[in-house]
């Protein structure tokens, strides 16, 4: 990385607050591309050539001035950014005077140029994930050997491992990743990336994914099973998605593996869905819905009397009551099993 005019103004604009004296940024042509003095600016200056030429300090008096072209007395030190010369600092006046502050000017350009080096390395790197993910998500067919092959010689990863998928809900997307990308520094992920516009997809590498804390996460959760390679990631990015759709809690992880009768309900052919339950669904959505909270919490509960009762912070007669008036005004008893399983499967298309 070079120093360039625009570089050169944000480093000027940024010292000048701490430094009193001329600053002037030269780029590895010796040309000033930025000074606390605009006069300079485009300029040719001999006492940066000479350190380019020799990649070392140059220290220049009152006396010799004359010896260079369009130089004042001062410091000018090299800048490298690894390992190769990215330019030069100088600082007007008696060399004694500035040495010092032109060694911490010099230190604080090639620290700025190395974290802006970092800042555009790593906002590529997630350009290209934002690429490959677009196209292992949103296309119908994917191309499985061409999707390998990017991730192998692009982005450097290999892709063939078994992997799991964490899909996050939360209004900060952007935020979320950053805090995600902070909590999971340990862990060996594939990529942490906000996608769409309320959606963070972390990628991690299984196991790693089921001793995670997420109690401080304000945001639905969905975990999908492990799967290899690219299938396998868009599999469990689907089941993750799945299981926010079918139960969530804030803070706490929804995995799919948990939900399988509620995932294979959800998937019914949706004609023969409304053929069997459309009568029995408006009867339903006409009660109160105490009914609906009474039935939930009785599948919630393995349809166990005692426990769905003290769940609800009712009587067991209390409760008999409830599943009496619901079977006669919609015509399934969800206490036995066929009618459960309607009741159920119209509760998870609600």
């Amino acid at each position: 990385m070079e120093l360039t005019d625009q570089l050169g103004r944000e480093i000027i604009n940024r010292l000048s607050k701490y430094i009193d004296v001329p600053i002037n940024l030269m780029n590895p042509q010796g040309k000033i591309v930025a000074s606390t003095d605009p006069t300079r600016i485009g300029q040719s200056h001999g006492g940066a050539i000479t350190v380019i030429e020799t990649t070392e300090p140059q220290f220049i008096t009152a006396e010799e001035v004359t010896h260079y072209s369009n130089v004042k007395p001062g410091a000018n030190l090299p800048i490298f950014h690894r390992g190769r010369l990215a330019g030069v600092v100088g600082l007007t006046g008696r060399p004694e005077q500035v040495t010092q502050a032109a060694g911490m000017t010099q230190g604080s350009v090639e620290i700025a140029l190395e974290q802006i080096y970092i800042q555009r390395q790593a906002f590529y790197q997630e350009r290209q994930w934002n690429h490959w993910l677009q196209q292992l998500l949103q296309t119908e067919a994917i191309d499985r050997e061409e999707l390998v092959r990017e991730a192998s010689y692009t982005l450097r990863v290999d892709v063939n491992r078994t992997w799991q998928v964490l899909v996050f809900q939360a209004e900060e997307p952007f935020e979320l990743a950053e805090s995600l990308q902070t909590m999971f520094l340990d862990e060996d992920y594939l990529f942490i990336l906000p996608y769409q516009d309320n959606m963070v997809i972390a990628v991690l590498h299984y196991p790693d994914a089921s001793s995670l804390p997420f109690n401080d996460i304000d945001s639905l959760i969905g975990v999908g099973e492990p799967g290899f390679s690219v299938h396998g990631i868009r599999q469990s990015f689907k089941q993750a998605c799945e299981a926010i759709d079918l139960s969530g809690t804030k803070g706490e992880p929804i995995y799919s593996r948990d939900l399988q009768m509620e995932r294979l309900l959800h998937n019914v052919n949706a004609d023969t869905f409304h053929e069997v339950t459309e009568v029995y669904q408006n009867r339903l959505q006409q009660l109160e819905q105490v009914y609906r909270i009474t039935l939930t919490q009785f599948f919630k509960q393995d349809m166990k009397m005692s426990r769905t009762a003290e769940v609800l912070h009712i009587h067991r007669n209390t409760l008999i009551y409830r599943l009496d008036q619901l079977t006669r005004k919609v015509g399934l008893d969800p206490r036995h099993f066929k009618d459960a399983v309607i009741l159920q499967t119209i509760l998870i298309h609600f």
